[in-house]
């Protein structure tokens, strides 16, 4: 096994040394590419073939997903139709490690006669790829990771990790900050913390569990029970929260022997719970219950006067998946 932990560590080495060579000799083409996209009024096209085009998908969506619309072209295709998703304005990045694939080649004339920019990323400068671009950028690979020197291993990891660094340029370039980020992610994890309020997942309405202070044990426990949220608020008549009440205050009353019907909200509630005020993102909400010195699983969300606006329970937190 320790032979295998070798070979698998010889690989990586190999890769590393590629990227760094690759980042010490960058070609300064890199920098008209990222303006010449910048500057550019239309989309990104992105095309390869094989491993290429593996590549050339993640990149699109990487800099789709952070602020340049882009898509994928595969070059076979671009050839029976597809290449109908170009137009005069467009910068394609054209990615092929020899810039010699007849697929690839084959594309260029319909990216000329159409008027897009063409970008190509290649290690052949002499290709017929490079002699066709607008702005070519160099991508020398020191070794391949693979021992037979004929698997794209580290020239398809340095053509992936430039196509991020040019996103990654393009990103601070148009200040893409993380409520753009968000909106481009709203279904995943990422996307919900940086865009859900406590709002949208609060218990408010209908199903806001409160009372008043001289609301008796009855009231109460029913109140908690109706609305399934394990706690209610205690408010005055304005609406205005003044004490909260747990089931766990009510068991831990039990257990100390002195809970008795005449007991009321009032005498049941802490007057100084945690709150939060509406507004404030759902996931900061979650991050500070789960913190505390003393975890807390509800909690109420107010106004900024004060006013009980909805309760919020740790399960209803996670259930959105934060």
């Amino acid at each position: 096994m320790g032979n295998t932990l070798d070979k698998v560590k010889k690989a990586l080495d190999t890769e590393i040394e590629a990227i760094l060579h690759f980042r010490e000799n960058l070609d300064p083409n890199v920098e008209k590419a990222v303006e010449l996209i910048f500057q550019s009024k239309g989309k990104v096209i992105v095309t390869g073939v094989g491993k290429s085009g593996d590549v050339g998908k993640k990149i699109a969506s990487t800099l789709s997903s952070t602020g340049t619309p882009s898509y994928f072209l595969h070059p076979s295709d671009a050839a029976h139709g597809d290449a109908g998703i170009l137009a005069q304005g467009d910068v394609v990045i054209a990615i092929g490690k020899s810039g010699e694939s007849e697929e690839l080649l084959n594309l260029l004339p319909t990216i000329k006669s159409i008027g897009a920019k063409l970008v190509g990323l290649t290690a052949n400068p002499q290709s017929r790829l490079a002699l066709d671009c607008d702005i070519v950028i160099l991508t020398p690979v020191l070794k391949e990771a693979c021992p037979l020197e004929l698997a794209p291993t580290s020239s398809t990891t340095i053509a992936l990790m430039l196509g991020d660094a040019i996103a990654m340029a393009l990103m601070e370039l148009r200040n893409f900050q993380k409520e753009d980020f968000a909106l481009y992610h709203p279904a995943g994890r990422l996307g919900k913390r940086l865009s859900l309020k406590v709002d949208d997942v609060m218990r408010k309405g209908d199903k806001l569990s409160k009372v008043n202070s001289d609301a008796s044990l009855e009231e109460v426990l029913s109140e908690i029970t109706k609305k399934l949220v394990g706690a209610t608020g205690v408010v005055d008549a304005a609406g205005k929260l003044i004490g909260f009440v747990t089931d766990y205050d009510i068991r831990k009353l039990l257990n100390d022997g002195k809970l008795d019907k005449s007991i009321k909200a009032k005498d049941l509630m802490n007057p100084k719970p945690t709150v939060f005020e509406s507004g404030i993102m759902a996931y900061d909400v979650l991050q500070s219950m789960e913190r505390r010195e003393k975890p807390i699983s509800v909690a109420p969300i107010v106004s900024k006067d004060g006013a009980l606006l909805g309760i919020v329970s740790i399960h209803d937190l996670l259930q959105k998946g934060l």
